[in-house]
């Protein structure tokens, strides 16, 4: 944006709203703080400005700027955070050099969140804020500010109506989360069960459900979850008593089916946080949730930063779900930031899934948060072993499950569950056998399609590809993903209509006529009325992968596939034993989860404590790890090397260190390993000498805090 659409914006006082109306003004201030919008380390602090009398009424706090940075004619953009009646600084000060938009898009609530959770992470604000806050729209804000504009005056607020009440320690003694009720239809006038929890939430309480299993039917005649139907409620609920209310979902699909309960029960007017909206639909939802009324938020992980009037509640579905963990630095999980901003707001924290979270179940096992006190309601879950005299079986499914599968295509659709997409997952050497390696990455190779084998990671052809064992040069297939399974059921379950749901074909919805659904797992589509069958292949694949959470998820993808099975349905466990499997099959998933955190627990493994990957130059690293050498309940693993190449095409000569402390040091250790980023970062400009600009050093400090798969292999 220009300077001219700057000053023609901040020029407009007839077209303030009430945000900016609201926020605190310089009031004769000399000096505003400004936090710069950098991705250095070492710029991430408050610097002091100038504030210059031509824009001494125009400037509030949560106003994104324009300040010169290093040199007069060198600009750099930041959001004012404070005034203040002096500054530390002895020289001085450069003014501010422009505003850039009248809103004050940061709020004092977010931007507290953000400073907290950056803290917690060993991270930037400046970072959280990216996410929390989209990139402006001059036409959008112009038409919003024109809605909005107010027709008298409106006061500023004083600064003591942004602090928010310190949240209750615990729920309510009485406060029971009830199920979902088996009344498949959902009227918008019924009364909501929820109204107690909305009351217990709105003081602070801190809740953890378990959802039934199964599908409602809205009045407007969509199938949705029942889960999605009852935190609908939920949240509607809340909004009724005048609070906001924060609804966090992993995927567009769950997204879809919330909003499609919210518009059924009436609620229309949601605000949408999604990825797949324009950059004007992001922004005009940012500008509606800013304004000083309650609203439903509705989104992604990044939902969690939305501004929100008066927050009530903060809802999440099924938070083990690790699209929920934000890809970019700081890398925080979205439960993460919720717990730090329920604490922070007052507002009560809802954790509902069908599958609870080792975190999760961590908070409830030390009191923190209440747990449902009735049992919800689960499909009719057998093990095909169990009905069948075991023996082996040349299909993809035993004949135990081959029968259970017709008898469901005889009254409707049946979901079969797999384990990988694409045609077979693993090829292997034909002449000795061994797994076959991509020559340039290192990575697995596998066939996406029948006779076209790729690297699973960096998708490079397997053409001319040679075995380093034996110098074979012929691939076998090994396995089958879901492209291969529905190649056999084609044959197998002659006449029947066989669907594919994958990631390269993705489907949402399938009606209530008979057919055969192949599905990876997260990849179920939702079904007109339920399956009348869902079958789980592959466990004995799921559990072995390498990953400390193996369990834990597959608890989750088996008890989400079943929950889409109708009523009156079957899930079949195909094969498979074990504890997970038992757990599973009993209903007894949270007697295991509380074993499995005894087990982390005794072995010093997340959630039980706190992890933080270390990684760089062996130097770099090694000048980290003396920082908390003196923390009492720290300890460290490595440094090892990290091997080259991979998906990420790591450069050789790297080490990581897995850095683990307790919950009590977590603060002090993260600041010390910030403020050894921060030196690396700050040292940096003398090592570089000669490189190409824009290029970062390769041995540079990385950090990572509460990475869930730090441990995987």
């Amino acid at each position: 944006m220009s300077a001219a659409d700057a000053g023609e914006e901040a020029a407009a006082p007839a077209e303030r709203g009430a945000a900016f109306e609201r926020a605190e003004a310089a009031n004769g201030r000399p000096v505003a703080r400004v936090l710069l919008d950098s991705a250095l380390p070492q710029l991430d602090h408050l610097f002091d400005y100038a504030v210059p009398p031509e824009l001494a009424d125009e400037l509030r706090v949560g106003q994104r700027v324009r300040v010169p940075f290093r040199s007069k004619d060198r600009r750099s953009f930041g959001y004012v955070i404070e005034f203040a009646e002096r500054s530390d600084f002895g020289g001085e000060l450069s003014a501010i050099a422009d505003i850039v938009t009248p809103v004050p898009q940061l709020t004092p609530e977010v931007w507290r969140l953000a400073r907290a959770v950056a803290d917690r992470a060993g991270g930037s604000a400046g970072d959280i804020l990216r996410l929390a806050i989209p990139t402006r729209q001059v036409r959008v804000e112009k038409k919003h500010l024109a809605r909005t504009a107010p027709s008298e005056p409106v006061k500023a607020a004083p600064a003591a109506a942004a602090v928010v009440p310190t949240p209750a320690e615990a729920a309510p003694a009485d406060a029971v989360v009830a199920p979902t009720p088996a009344d498949p239809a959902l009227e918008p006038t019924q009364p909501a069960p929820e109204d107690g929890i909305a009351a217990a939430l709105i003081d602070g309480a801190r809740l953890a459900l378990t959802s039934s299993h199964g599908p409602e039917r809205l009045h407007t005649g969509e199938w949705v979850g029942g889960w999605a139907a009852q935190l609908a409620r939920l949240a509607i609920a809340v909004h009724a008593r005048g609070r906001s209310a924060i609804l966090v979902v992993p995927d567009y699909r769950d997204l879809d089916q919330v909003r499609d309960a919210l518009a059924a029960l009436g609620h229309t007017d949601a605000v949408r946080v999604d990825s797949r909206q324009s950059n004007a639909e992001r922004y005009a939802g940012f500008l509606r949730a800013l304004d000083p009324e309650p609203r439903i938020v509705l989104g992604n992980r990044s939902a969690v930063y939305a501004p929100a009037h008066r927050l009530g509640a903060i809802i999440l579905w099924d938070d083990g779900d690790p699209v929920l963990a934000e890809p970019l630095a700081p890398y925080v999980h979205a439960r993460d930031a919720a717990l730090v901003r329920a604490g922070q707001s007052g507002a009560g924290l809802f954790f509902a899934s069908h599958a609870r979270s080792s975190e999760v179940q961590r908070l409830v096992d030390i009191g923190y948060v209440r747990a449902q006190q009735n049992p919800p309601r689960r499909t009719r879950i057998v093990h095909a072993d169990a009905s069948m005299t075991p023996d082996a079986f040349a299909g993809r499914v035993p004949e135990f499950a081959a029968r259970t599968i017709r008898e469901g295509l005889r009254h409707g659709p049946v979901l079969v569950q797999v384990a990988t997409p694409g045609y077979a997952p693993v090829a292997v050497c034909t002449e000795c056998g061994d797994l076959a390696r991509c020559n340039a990455c290192g990575g697995p190779i596998g066939f996406r399609v029948v006779g076209r084998a790729s690297c699973r990671w960096c998708g490079e052809h397997a053409e001319g590809w040679r075995c380093t064992t034996c110098d074979g040069r012929r691939l076998e297939e090994r396995g089958m993903g879901s492209g291969r399974t529905v190649e056999q059921f084609e044959r197998q379950f002659e006449g029947a209509r066989v669907i594919l749901s994958d990631g390269e074909h993705p489907r949402e919805l399938v009606d209530a006529r008979p057919a055969l659904v192949v599905a990876t797992r997260g990849a179920e589509p939702l079904a007109a009325g339920g399956y009348r069958a869902v079958v789980l292949l592959d466990a004995e694949r799921l559990l072995s992968l390498e990953t400390l959470r193996a369990g834990e998820d597959c608890l989750r993808w088996w008890e989400n596939a079943a929950a889409l099975a109708a009523p009156d349905g079957i899930c079949l466990m195909a094969s498979g034993g074990g504890p997970v499997v038992r757990a599973f099959v009993t209903g007894r998933t949270e007697e295991w989860l509380r074993t499995e955190l005894r087990d982390r627990h005794a072995l010093r493994y997340p959630p039980a404590v706190r992890v933080a990957s270390v990684s760089g130059g062996p130097d770099e690293v090694e000048r980290a790890l003396r920082q908390i050498a003196d923390l009492p309940g720290v300890d460290h693993l490595g440094p090892t090397p990290i091997p080259p190449g991979g998906a990420a095409k790591t450069p050789p000569g790297l080490v990581r260190a897995i850095v683990r402390f307790d919950y009590a040091q977590g603060a002090e250790a993260a600041s010390r390993l910030r403020g050894a980023l921060v030196a690396d970062a700050a040292g940096s400009s003398s090592r570089t000498r000669g490189r190409a600009p824009g290029r970062a050093r390769p041995e540079a400090l990385r950090l990572r805090f509460d990475d869930r798969g730090v441990f995987d292999g």
